[in-house]
C-alpha cells in the first residue's frame, strides 16, 4: 500500500471524529492496551524525559472517561512479579488484566516464571519485546520453545515488532498455531515514509494464520510532525482491519507513550479516532470497542 491509498473494499471518507469514546454513554469500551508506571516504586531503565514521571490510574481515567475496561500491559521494569502485584494492589476497578513480561527466549526454563505469572489473579497474557532484536532471533529454537510453553501455559502473546520483521514473525508463530497471538501496533509502519507495498504484503501474510489478532494502536509515534493524525492513520488501519476483520482486531490507546511522541493525543481522542472512523456498522464496532479484547484475553 503506497501513502495515500485504501482498500477498494472500505469507505474513504473521511470524518472529524465525534469524540464518542471521550463520554460515558454506557456502551463497554476496553483500552487494549494501556501503560502505567511509577519510576519511584518500580525501577524502568528505559525511561527518559517527559516519560520519567508517575503515569497512574486517574490521570488516564481523566483523559478517557468512556473506558469500562483495560489491558495493563508490561512497561518494562526490573521486577516482573513486582511489577504484576503492583498493578494489582493499585485499586483501579477497571483493570481487567495484565500482559506481563516473561523472558520466553529462556525456553524450558521459562516454565518456573510462567507458572508464578499464571497464579498472579490478574495475568491474561504475556509478552516479550521483539522489535530491537535481529532477525536472528526470530530463529532461536529457545524463543520457540519459550512460545510452545507459553501456549501449554494457556496464557497469549502480545507480539511487539516493527515492520521489516513481519516475515521473520510470521515464520515463527507458523510452527506455534496453537498459541493465540495479537499483533501490536501494526507491527509499527513506515507511516512517515509510505509502504512501498512490503508491509501491507507481509502484515497479510501474518494476517492469514487463523491464531492472529491485531491491537489498532501505537500509531502516533510513527508520524512526522507535520503529518495530521487521522487522514495520515487511517489508510494503515482500513488495511488492518481488511486483513484481519473486526472479529481480530481490538482497539488500543498506547497510554501514554502515544499521548506524548510526537504530539499531545488524549488516549479518548485515539480511540475516537478508531471506532468513529473505521467501525461500518454497530456490530463492527461492538467488535473494535470491547468484545474482541474480551474474548482474546478472557476477560
Amino acid at each position: 500500500m503506497n501513502q495515500g491509498e485504501r482498500p477498494a473494499t472500505l469507505t474513504t471518507a473521511v470524518r472529524v471524529p465525534a469524540g464518542a469514546a471521550d463520554k460515558n454513554d454506557g456502551a463497554r469500551l476496553i483500552d487494549s492496551h494501556v501503560h502505567i508506571w511509577d519510576p519511584t516504586v518500580l525501577e524502568y531503565s528505559w525511561l527518559d524525559g517527559e516519560l520519567d514521571r508517575p503515569y497512574l490510574p486517574a490521570e488516564y481515567q481523566a483523559a478517557a472517561p468512556a473506558v469500562t475496561g483495560f489491558i495493563f500491559v508490561e512497561a518494562g521494569a526490573a521486577g516482573t512479579t513486582d511489577e504484576v502485584a503492583w498493578a494489582e494492589s493499585l485499586g483501579w476497578p477497571e483493570l481487567l488484566g495484565v500482559v506481563a513480561h516473561a523472558p520466553l527466549e529462556q525456553g524450558s526454563r521459562v516454565v518456573t516464571e510462567l507458572a508464578a505469572l499464571r497464579e498472579a489473579s490478574r495475568t491474561v497474557g504475556i509478552r516479550r519485546l521483539l522489535q530491537d532484536e535481529p532477525l536472528s532471533s526470530f530463529e532461536d529454537p529457545g524463543l520457540l520453545e519459550g512460545l510452545r510453553a507459553l501456549a501449554r501455559a494457556g496464557l497469549p502473546f502480545d507480539a511487539c515488532i516493527r515492520h521489516h520483521q513481519l516475515a521473520a514473525l510470521t515464520a515463527l508463530l507458523a510452527k506455534v498455531p496453537e498459541l493465540p497471538v495479537v499483533l501490536d501496533h501494526l507491527a509499527k509502519p513506515p507511516v512517515a515514509t509510505g509502504d512501498d507495498g512490503t508491509w501491507e504484503r507481509d502484515l497479510r501474510a501474518l494476517a492469514a494464520l487463523p491464531q492472529v489478532s491485531v491491537k489498532l494502536s501505537g500509531m502516533p509515534p510513527e508520524l512526522r510532525d507535520d503529518q495530521d493524525l487521522a487522514p495520515a492513520v487511517r489508510p494503515w488501519l482500513e488495511v488492518a482491519l481488511d486483513a484481519f476483520g473486526a472479529d481480530r482486531a481490538m482497539v488500543g490507546s498506547d497510554w501514554p507513550i502515544s499521548a506524548m511522541l510526537p504530539r499531545r493525543l488524549a488516549p479518548g481522542r485515539w480511540l475516537s479516532i478508531v471506532l468513529d472512523e473505521l467501525a461500518a456498522s454497530p456490530a463492527e464496532r461492538e467488535q473494535l470497542s470491547w468484545r474482541t479484547a474480551s474474548r482474546f484475553y478472557g476477560v
